[in-house]
């Protein structure tokens, strides 16, 4: 999921969703597993969010809200006026009822939250005693409910601000001034183009993934596995109409390798850990340009903006218990996101760079798996098919710039 940055000099932030370019919090522990030759698994994996908090740059949690929350000054309408005789005109007003730039008519309020609901069933096969191949297709349903408002807290500028309009003879522009003070944001929204901010209810098709396990080591102390995996741009890229919203993909393609290594310790305990890295391709996409350094609201698009989206370093550790069936499995991850690089040759090169600011990533995350398989029972014949169905947890701990709400996912697994 992103949020862009708006005025009457209002911010929003950018708000990651699941299957997009930004970290997404893990439903699963490192594995060193394949599956024997000729066993193909289908599984249905649930994965619940709840998006309404998150880890800014400096690591401090906000709600995603919270740059709605900012003052209404004569300096921010100033700003964001495109035409120089409007910002003449606005500067001797401001003179006029004697302010200054820092002068302010209230506040702006809002809220976000976002549900979504990613469905993610998935094919695998055992090629051969070593290789696995697997292909998962999310899609995703999602739930956008924003709200804005403002907190008056100027009246008497605000009254003197509609007495000079009508002194001037232009009592036209009292109700647009009304309508700008009642409703700042979506006002500035529709001067620059912008879509009006509304709930939002969908289901798309998110970036379906292809991945291959070989594996290199495999015997009663340890196993290893390399992997590789494809990411397709399959997935709805974020609207450049949009300032709020929840993107199912970000319309480029990734590859990732891995390596994973379990140490079995007994029948019952092993140790795994795992270390990976995500190349994100460079391509071109529909941009808008930012004006200014602390907002990317504009009216600017570059229709053809060079990207290259961060790539991403993840290692995780972890420490699993089963036992007749039952399994349970706890473990730690990290992630790391690069920052994103912008070019251009429509506006200068210092707007682009406005682009990548707060696209640098980090999330240390723990989880908690509970779940129980027939596998066991069903090799000696007391359980006549093969199922497997687990329950996970996972809590963001720390990061920066990425949502730090927890994730909830259910796995259910059959092999034949």
């Amino acid at each position: 999921i992103k949020m862009k940055k708006i005025l009457i000099g209002v911010a929003l932030l950018s708000v990651c969703s699941a299957y997009a370019g930004d970290l997404k919090a893990p439903f699963s522990l490192p594995s060193a597993r394949v599956l024997p030759k000729g066993v193909r698994n289908l599984s249905y994996k649930g994965l619940m969010v709840t998006a309404e908090n998150k880890f800014n740059a400096d690591g401090t949690s906000l709600v995603l809200a919270d740059p709605f929350f900012k003052n209404i000054t004569f300096g921010d309408a100033i700003k964001g006026k495109l035409d120089p005789i409007d910002q003449g005109s606005l500067t001797q007003a401001m003179l006029s009822v004697g302010a200054d730039e820092d002068t302010s008519f209230g506040r702006t309020t809002g809220q976000v939250n976002i549900k979504a609901t990613a469905n993610v069933p998935v094919f695998a096969w055992g090629i051969s005693r070593k290789l696995t191949l697997a292909m998962a297709v999310p899609v995703i349903q999602s739930s956008l409910n924003v709200s804005t408002g403002v907190i008056q807290e100027n009246a008497n500028l605000h009254n003197e601000m509609k007495a000079l309009l009508a002194s001037k003879g232009v009592d036209s522009k009292i109700a647009e001034f009304d309508d700008k003070m009642s409703n700042p944001i979506n006002s500035k929204l529709s001067d620059y183009g912008y879509d009006p901010l509304l709930n939002e209810d969908k289901t798309e098709l998110g970036d379906i993934k292809l991945v291959a396990k070989y594996s290199l080591t495999d015997n009663k102390k340890e196993r290893i596995v390399i992997s590789s995996d494809v990411t397709l741009a399959t997935g709805t890229d974020q609207d450049i109409n949009k300032v709020v919203q929840v993107t199912s993909g970000d319309d480029q393609y990734d590859v990732g390798v891995s390596l994973a290594h379990d140490y079995i310790l007994t029948d019952t305990l092993t140790l795994s850990s795992s270390a990976g890295y995500t190349f994100q391709f460079k391509d071109e996409n529909p941009e808008r340009i930012p004006m200014f350094d602390d907002s990317k609201v504009t009216p600017d698009v570059d229709l053809n903006t060079s990207r290259d989206l961060g790539d991403v370093v993840i290692g995780a550790v972890a420490g699993k218990f089963r036992h007749e069936g039952w399994k349970v499995e706890t473990g730690y991850t990290y992630q790391y996101k690069q920052s994103d690089k912008y070019s251009g040759e429509v506006f200068s090169s210092e707007r682009y760079n406005w682009l990548e600011q707060n696209t640098e990533q980090e999330m240390h995350t723990v989880q908690l798996i509970a779940g129980f398989d027939t596998l066991s029972l069903f090799k000696k014949k007391k359980f006549p098919v093969p199922l497997s169905l687990t329950v996970n947890h996972t809590q963001v701990v720390k990061g920066k710039n990425v949502v730090n709400d927890p994730l909830t996912s259910v796995d259910f697994s059959m092999f034949f």
